[in-house]
């Protein structure tokens, strides 16, 4: 079967604005809400000390409407989900990562509600490499050249950057709007790099 056309647009768009990624996972079920998701990843460069990752599937179609939502706010109630590491990560981690990733593009599906900037998740278990974090939060753009959003013949796919956060900053998410949260993580941890015990 053919991948949907907004699928081939947000690869597409990676390769455009990513160029040719180094590897990828690839997790089918068949029976789920989402056939097929990959997982690409982009590996440190002398120029960039990051390991990215993407996720392409979640946009095959609208997340569910909650109840009283119309849709997201920007009007996009598809996205898929990036996640930056620093430093490089042995096979194994990026594959812990990438399985984590495509669970988190599922949950929305599954849970019969949207995902959005601001949102704090919890995962049951740490998020692999990053001791001590068993929620994300999940950002808008982290950089003032950073996307956010894929254009694609369904309009725009919105990126949600995901975080690793420990109990103690999700706490402190609860109790601080989203922006400011944001703010303050990047003002106290770097949010690439597993926290300090």
């Amino acid at each position: 079967m053919a991948a949907p056309a907004v699928l081939r647009d947000v690869f597409l768009a990676h390769q455009q604005h990513w160029g040719q990624e180094d590897g990828g996972y690839l997790f089918e079920d068949p029976a789920g809400p989402l056939p097929r998701i990959d997982v690409l990843v982009y590996r440190p460069t002398a120029k960039i000390g990051l390991t990215m990752f993407s996720t392409i599937g979640m946009s095959a179609r609208p997340m569910p409407a909650t109840p009283g939502q119309t849709g997201q706010s920007g009007g996009s109630s598809r996205s898929e989900l990036q996640f930056s590491r620093r430093g490089s990560l042995s096979e194994r981690a990026e594959n812990s990562i990438a399985r984590q990733l495509a669970n988190l593009a599922v949950h929305p599906f599954r849970a019969g509600t949207q995902l959005d900037w601001g949102h704090l998740i919890g995962l049951g278990q740490e998020f692999p490499t990053f001791p001590g974090c068993h929620s994300v939060f999940l950002s808008g753009p982290l950089a003032e050249n950073a996307r956010d959003y894929w254009q694609t013949c369904e309009g725009p796919v919105r990126i949600l950057n995901v975080i690793p956060i420990t109990d103690r900053e999700r706490d402190l998410g609860r109790a601080l709007a989203p922006l400011q949260f944001a703010q303050t993580l990047l003002e106290r941890v770097d949010i690439l790099a597993e926290r300090p015990a």
